[in-house]
């Protein structure tokens, strides 16, 4: 009789719906949890770098995780930044350490078997930092040269298909990558023309090719899901960041322009 009594009793539990599904899509999880996990670069400035002067995630990609934060939760005092690498970025979608990564990851066929994309929010292009008395003038310069790229970037793949001759050799971090280049173990340093700025710069010696190889259109990655919900809601926002000239105000910001 207990036995009967206990049946009926988790019966009319479950019609009742007295067990509450919890959230059936990513974009609901992170409105329960009323945090956003961002995974970003903390290397590639003026994306992704920790500010001097605060310690802080700064830069263009963490401005356009804040937008997105203050539209879905409301404020953007409950972001969560981790620190990712070219390497890094799917497997901390995949393996939900990160609720989504904003770390100028590029849109690519390969890359969209893993993850979802929102539309784009940036548009780069890809070259090449070379001393200027290298005498390299175009990528046909590099031709059974050293050529130097991020592992887990596009980079590696273009420069294939544009200089197959070329020699390659990869480092995990973008400090790491040009070190390599000023210390002579590569002829040019290959990646989007926007990171590359910030390191000539800083070093007068060198200079970067006028050619581009791609376009990089930058997306923000997100678990691939049937569920389309968190990628519809990234996608209005980064169209109202468009319309809105949110988007021109940060590139002027970030001298990007």
């Amino acid at each position: 009789m207990k036995k009967i009594l206990s049946l009926i009793i988790l019966t009319i539990i479950i019609t009742t719906g007295c067990f509450k599904k919890g959230p059936s899509n990513d974009f609901d999880k992170i409105v329960k949890k009323d945090s956003i996990t961002v995974g970003v670069k903390t290397d590639a400035k003026p994306f992704g770098f920790i500010n001097e002067e605060t310690g802080l995630n700064d830069g263009f990609d963490i401005d356009i995780a804040k937008y997105i934060a203050r539209s879905i939760l409301g404020t953007d005092k409950n972001i969560k930044f981790i620190s990712v690498t070219p390497h890094s970025r799917i497997e901390a979608i995949t393996s939900g350490k990160a609720d989504m990564v904003i770390a100028t990851m590029s849109v690519t066929n390969q890359r969209q078997y893993f993850i979802d994309f929102s539309v784009p929010y940036y548009v780069a292009g890809q070259t090449a930092a070379v001393r200027k008395d290298s005498g390299i003038k175009t990528f046909a310069d590099l031709k059974n040269k050293i050529s130097i790229v991020v592992m887990g970037t596009t980079a590696e793949e273009n420069l294939r298909r544009v200089v197959p001759t070329t020699k390659i050799i990869g480092f995990k971090t973008y400090k790491e990558a040009f070190d390599a280049l000023k210390e002579g173990k590569g002829d040019a340093f290959i990646t989007d023309e926007t990171i590359l700025s910030d390191f000539i710069y800083h070093n007068k010696d060198y200079k970067t090719l006028k050619q581009k190889i791609s376009i990089e259109l930058y997306g923000v990655g997100i678990k691939k899901s049937k569920d389309k919900k968190l990628k519809e809601a990234i996608d209005i926002v980064i169209s109202r960041m468009s319309k809105d000239g949110t988007l021109n105000y940060l590139r002027k910001k970030w001298h990007l322009d």
